[in-house]
């Protein structure tokens, strides 16, 4: 009975299977990264094909592709055809003969094919439809913050950050490499979303180290971290290319998105809040303004002085504090000059430029030939003279542009000695610029530390002295 069982099956069976079908994706969204072929027609009323094998495609059925999908077909576990154009093609499959399809004595032998295995097909297709489609939406987030070396502040910071980012398996090639290396295999495979492969914690990890390799390239171009938001489309591009690994899966990062700000850490806080004060206290209009506050504060002070000639002192002392806060005042730049006009006067009038005092360093009115603090004379302004080699005006005893003595020339100039590596390079700096190795040192020259004699050629002495048989050693080292 089993016998005859088996070989009312393999009839059964292949008359089942050699019906033409129509395969199609059926319904594939934003979420699905692979989904499973099926017949389209398989639960209608009105199919006369009920006895059909799952994953068994009679030759000359039909294949629907989508568009923006790759459609592979397996045969026996391997990819036959890949195919990314949408469309209806026909299936030209002799593993899988049709009596529909002419092939009457295929179909004959493959009812004694299946008659040897109990009644079932020896052998396995199926229709692939993998999405080409940008895939949104994949949430990410930093457990531990990011470093950033942030290059306006010259400092490295730590970042938090939680938003979502988006893939695409962007071709045919890669679509294939998905398949092979991400993609479940087997009879039982189904249908595959991002959010299985992304619930990985491996997966998770690779895009946070992809994103820091985005964050290095936004620092190198200079980009400081309150402004890493408004570089979101070059930080997404930055990220894929940091993401090698995704490619060999097939894989690339398509865009990167922030939901909220990106967040210092409260070291980094701490940090910059630091740094920016000291800017803030570096900046001399503010330095000139914190001046005049603590100016003014003691000068009350000394002004409501009480007690013995309470009066007469604080008057005193307003007076000494007010003339030592001009002469501080005048030791801070000004926060912004006024240009000189070709006449040498100042825009502002002829008594608003000033000298100062080189005993008290209290500015003077450039009219005055005394100090008005101390009575220091003004110091006569320095001697200019034009050189003679190179033409520069100078005040000092020496050219600032060619070293030319006043009143001489300016010294001959060295030319680099010039040294050949052993790579055949020829340089003039202390290191190879070839390949990077150092400048050999200088051969040593001799000198007899006996008689003083001195070879023909001193960087090569004879072993022992002419003069005076003194073994020549490192104590000879000129």
């Amino acid at each position: 009975m089993g016998l005859i069982k088996a070989a009312i099956g393999a009839v059964s069976g292949t008359l089942g299977d050699t019906w033409k079908e129509t395969i199609h994706c059926g319904s594939i969204d934003n979420k699905t990264l692979i989904k499973v072929g099926t017949k389209m027609n398989a639960d209608s009323a009105r199919t006369s094909n009920t006895k059909g094998t799952n994953n068994y495609i009679s030759n000359g059925s039909a294949i629907m592709v989508e568009q923006g999908t790759c459609m592979l077909t397996i045969d026996n576990g391997k990819i036959t055809n890949i195919v990314t154009d949408p469309g209806r093609y026909i299936l030209d499959n002799s593993s899988a003969p049709s009596i529909f399809a002419g092939n009457i004595k295929d179909s004959l032998k493959d009812v004694l094919s299946r008659f040897t295995f109990g009644g079932t097909p020896a052998a396995e297709q199926k229709v692939i439809y993998i999405n080409l489609q940008e895939i949104p939406g994949i949430p990410f987030g930093t457990s531990e913050p990011m470093p950033y070396f942030d290059p306006y502040y010259n400092t490295s910071i730590e970042l938090r950050a939680f938003g979502r980012f988006s893939i695409q398996i962007p071709d045919a090639e890669a679509a294939v490499r998905f398949y092979t290396e991400v993609a479940p295999k087997g009879v039982d495979a189904g249908d595959l979303s991002a959010s299985a492969i992304f619930s990985n914690g491996q997966y998770k990890s690779e895009f946070i180290q992809a994103l820091l390799g985005g964050l290095a390239e936004l620092s190198d171009q200079g980009v400081m971290y309150s402004k890493i938001q408004t570089k979101l489309v070059p930080l997404a591009q930055a990220t894929a290319r940091s993401a090698v690994n995704w490619q060999e899966r097939g894989l690339v990062i398509k865009s990167v998105g922030f939901e909220g700000p990106v967040t210092l850490s409260e070291d980094s806080k701490k940090r910059l809040g630091a740094r920016l004060e000291a800017d803030t206290q570096l900046d001399p209009s503010v330095q000139r303004a914190m001046m005049n506050k603590s100016i003014a504060a003691g000068i009350e002070a000394m002004g409501s002085n009480e007690g013995s000639g309470g009066g007469m002192m604080g008057v005193m002392g307003m007076g000494a504090m007010m003339n030592m806060g001009a002469n501080l005042m005048g030791s801070y730049p000004t926060g912004q000059q006024q240009p000189t006009p070709p006449g040498g006067a100042p825009a502002g009038g002829a008594n608003t430029a000033t000298w100062t005092c080189p005993s008290c360093n209290a500015a003077n009115p450039m009219t005055n030939n005394f100090c008005s603090g101390c009575g220091t004379k003004k110091p006569a302004p320095p001697e200019t003279w034009v050189c003679s080699s190179c033409g520069a005006s100078n005040t000092t005893n020496f050219c600032s542009n060619c070293g030319a003595k006043k009143g001489g020339s300016a010294p001959a100039k060295v030319e680099p000695v010039s040294w050949t590596c052993e790579c055949g390079s020829t340089n003039t700096t202390k290191f190879c610029s070839n390949c990077g190795k150092p400048k050999p040192a200088a051969a040593p020259k001799y000198k007899c530390d006996k008689c003083g004699w001195v070879p023909p050629d001193p960087t090569k002495p004879p072993k022992f002295c002419p003069e005076c048989g003194d073994l020549f050693d490192e104590n000879d080292i000129q």
